[in-house]
């Protein structure tokens, strides 16, 4: 016998199905959605030992043809998807469904390999956010050719990102006030988040604040490889 939570999911996805299935029609939703709908919520009630009747469509409410008003039953439909989702849907498969188009927006594959399970887990969310200042500073480090040196952080950037065109390693820019702004990005980014989440254990963030991070590391890790190496020492 299947255990408890695996119905509840399998309802809540077959609800999503119906969802799907009626996003787009205009006029109606027929009499046979509409009993499949109060099927589902019934076999919920019964697997979660809840009354969840008020969450049912009311045959009342009908046109005369027998159909339903779309808008309507979209009310119903996503009120208790709502109260799955906030209530019984904690695993990564809703997670992964409420933001897998921002994790699989990620095109730097290391990002994307030693971030992913932990953007996809349940806890400790902070542990991408060292990760991918990591990932950062290696890749700064290794295309500016200092990997042979002990600098890191704040010293590894100033180095390699100058403010000043003519004493950076790594320019992103001929204009010299883009450049200095490239160099203030980088260090804020290093000192802010790489710190904090190197030296203690004390930053805390959400899934949605961990991947909107990623998301913007693997941008800053595109710049990095387009800048262009001058002045290498």
């Amino acid at each position: 016998m299947k255990d408890k939570k695996y119905e509840i999911k399998r309802i809540y996805y077959l609800l999503q199905g119906i969802k799907e299935s009626i996003m787009y029609k205009e006029h109606y939703i027929p009499q046979k959605v509409a009993n499949q709908f109060n099927n589902y919520v019934d076999e919920l009630g019964n697997i979660l030992n809840e009354n969840l009747h008020g969450y049912k469509i009311d045959f009342s409410e009908r046109y005369e043809s027998g159909s339903y008003n779309p808008y309507s039953f979209l009310f119903q439909l996503n009120q208790i998807l709502t109260y799955l989702e906030n209530m019984h849907i904690n695993s990564s498969d809703y997670q992964i469904s409420k933001v897998g188009y921002l994790y699989n927006s990620i095109e730097d594959k290391e990002l994307h390999d030693r971030c992913g399970d932990i953007l996809l887990g349940e806890t400790a969310f902070d542990r991408a956010i060292n990760q991918a200042t990591q990932i950062l500073e290696d890749r700064i480090k290794k295309k500016a050719n200092l990997e042979k040196t002990n600098l890191i952080g704040i010293p590894l950037v100033s180095k390699a990102i100058h403010a000043k065109i003519d004493q950076t390693i790594l320019k992103f820019s001929d204009e010299a006030d883009i450049q200095e702004g490239y160099s203030f990005m980088f260090k804020g980014i290093i000192s802010i988040y790489r710190n904090q989440t190197h030296h203690s254990l004390n930053f805390k963030c959400n899934r949605e604040y961990a991947l909107k991070f990623c998301s913007y590391i693997d941008e800053l890790l595109k710049e990095v490889d387009r800048s262009v190496v001058v002045n290498e020492k």
